[in-house]
């Protein structure tokens, strides 16, 4: 069984299911993210995970790209006073890594797909830094859980706002509301279609 999951009604609503996936939805942030998921995965036996959403980006990138994550990491998380790196979680590696073959997978299925470093966080960015990323509030944490159940992951976000954009709130809103759970359905059925 293959686990597509996202945090919000509004990324997963429009989603036309195929048989062999089960959509979840885990509710917004790292600890929700992590409860659902395990659960999930001490219920059923689990081939691979697709974690779906929106998310912010630095503005290298547009609004409606669809990024595929090569590799994801916590910006809030800090331990270097103890010699990890940052973001680094003891006992697990500082970034997670996508599996290789699906992310090959949906490099064939998908054209113009894009890739990117996913950063995770507690809180929503609104102030921009220089270097190219993608920013989400459940990502991460997700990879985190799939690495300790040795379950291949890979993530697609869509670019729902740039971070320090004008209007910032506005323009999320008006995304989130018009177009972006289309588009995750339009990714969906390109992967899973039969």
């Amino acid at each position: 069984m293959i686990i597509v999951i996202g945090a919000m009604k509004e990324e997963l609503e429009k989603i036309n299911k195929h048989k062999d996936t089960l959509i979840i939805q885990t509710g917004v942030g790292k600890v929700n993210a992590s409860m659902k998921l395990t659960q999930v995965l001490m219920e059923h036996q689990v081939d691979a995970i697709y974690n779906v959403g929106f998310a912010g980006a630095s503005k290298h990138y547009e609004i409606g790209d669809v990024i595929l994550i090569s590799d994801a990491m916590y910006h809030d998380f800090d331990l270097t006073f103890f010699g990890y790196e940052k973001g680094q979680v003891p006992h697990y590696p500082q970034k997670f890594i996508s599996n290789k073959t699906i992310m090959n997978q949906i490099k064939r299925k998908i054209e113009k797909i894009k890739t990117g470093s996913l950063y995770t966080g507690d809180y929503f960015m609104t102030k921009s830094v220089d270097l190219p990323y993608i920013v989400d509030m459940e990502g991460a944490a997700l990879y985190q859980v799939a690495y300790a159940f040795k379950i291949p992951m890979v993530s697609i976000k869509i670019v729902s706002d740039i971070v320090g954009m004008d209007d910032h709130y506005k323009q999320y809103k008006k995304f989130e509301s018009s177009v972006g759970a289309n588009l995750i359905n339009e990714i969906y059925q390109k992967l899973f279609k039969e």
